[in-house]
């Protein structure tokens, strides 16, 4: 019986241990989850709410309040949750030690040049400044990017109305007509039996064409995301085309010597500044290139000099405003001025382009629901005239 009552007992205390195993088990997941979601939460916050946090920062720390309290009254201010999120983890990780460039160093929302200034201020006690600068110029540069994303937002909505209104008319009423067309006994129009040969193919091969498409657009997306060549070449064949060459170098120049003037201000080497601005930099021309002239500015090479290297990649007149701020000293307020002076062409350039694409692309709009039409029209109006006689 005692022997019966003893086996019981180390049932239940294997139960009793196995139960405890697996609450321990489900508490360690549910932590590790917790920490996933907060970590995922900190690393994915937008640079829209990376932005609010640090302006509002930088403005605390200019009036004198203390980093952790000036963290914990934006907590209090704020009703975003992805924001409070952000924010406990700043201030969890600040009243640890912490220095706050550490903190962003792993978190890709800030650039680099960001997270130096940043740093820069920690080191030299003008974190305030720093903070203030660093955000002005992230504002800056979005604004700048808002600016040539809204200029060509109406004519790609144009574009894709268009090629839309096509597709429907060719696929959804067209071979709806068609059959008409076949009773005829007259020849059809040569633009009509373009319509029908068209109509007939995009129904029998569309949905495979764009299944194509879709396929090698994402190769090719991944291919160019792996193979710096192949980005390169990419790169360089969009250049090659007078209207985006313009884009694409004015907009690299303003970010290049924007950043420059605020690390050079900073009191950055020259050397350095470049290094850390070719980080940036999306576009692998400049980014190759910039990382080059990097390595030749510790040999002593002049910037300007370098830049003339490359003179597909820098007009003559930067380079030239460059080689006068260094004879004089004044390179970071002249990058400033440079900076200015590009983005102000840059807006000037894409609000004629937007004024000449617009008329262009509803002259094309036109045209082609115009010829669907006539197709349309054309041999029925000879079918009528054949049923009047």
């Amino acid at each position: 019986m005692n022997n019966l009552f003893y086996r019981f007992d180390r049932l239940i205390e294997q139960i009793l241990y196995g139960v405890r195993a697996i609450a321990d088990l489900l508490l360690v997941s549910a932590k590790r989850l917790t920490d996933l979601t907060h970590k995922k939460s900190v690393r994915h916050i937008s640079q829209r709410d990376f932005l609010h946090i640090f302006q509002r920062l930088a403005m605390l720390l200019t009036a004198g309040v203390p980093q952790s309290t000036a963290i914990l009254i934006l907590y209090d201010q704020t009703s975003n949750e992805r924001q409070k999120l952000y924010l406990k983890h700043l201030h969890d990780e600040v009243i640890k030690g912490r220095l706050l460039s550490k903190v962003l160093a792993d978190q890709a929302v800030a650039p680099l040049a960001f997270k130096t200034l940043i740093s820069l201020g920690e080191q030299t006690g003008t974190l305030p400044k720093q903070m203030t600068t660093a955000v002005g110029e992230l504002l800056a540069l979005r604004q700048s990017k808002q600016q040539i994303m809204t200029s060509l937002l109406y004519p790609a909505i144009l574009l894709i109305l268009t090629m839309s209104i096509t597709l429907f008319l060719l696929v959804g009423v067209f071979p709806k007509i068609t059959p008409v067309f076949s009773t005829l006994r007259a020849e059809l129009p040569l633009s009509t039996r373009i319509l029908m040969s068209t109509s007939s193919w995009l129904g029998d091969y569309g949905l495979w064409l764009l299944l194509l498409m879709v396929v090698v657009g994402v190769i090719f997306w991944i291919f160019i995301q792996r193979s710096s060549w192949l980005a390169r070449r990419a790169t360089a064949i969009s250049m090659s085309i007078p209207v985006l060459r313009y884009i694409i170098r004015t907009w690299n120049i303003i970010q290049i010597v924007r950043m420059l003037a605020v690390l050079l201000e900073s009191g950055v080497r020259g050397s350095d500044a470049v290094a850390l601005v070719s980080q940036h930099i999306h576009n692998p021309l400049y980014k190759s290139t910039l990382k080059q002239i990097s390595g030749e500015l510790v040999l002593g090479r002049k910037l300007s000099d370098l830049f003339g290297h490359h003179k597909k990649l820098f007009p003559s007149d930067m380079v030239g405003l460059v080689q006068v701020a260094e004879q004089s000293g004044s390179l970071p307020k002249t990058c400033a001025m440079v900076a200015e002076l590009y983005a102000q062409d840059l807006d000037v350039y894409h609000k004629k382009l937007t004024t000449l694409i617009e008329p262009i692309l509803m002259i094309i709009m036109g045209l082609t629901i115009g010829f669907i039409a006539v197709s349309i029209i054309t041999p029925l109006y000879g079918l009528t005239n054949a049923l009047s006689q």
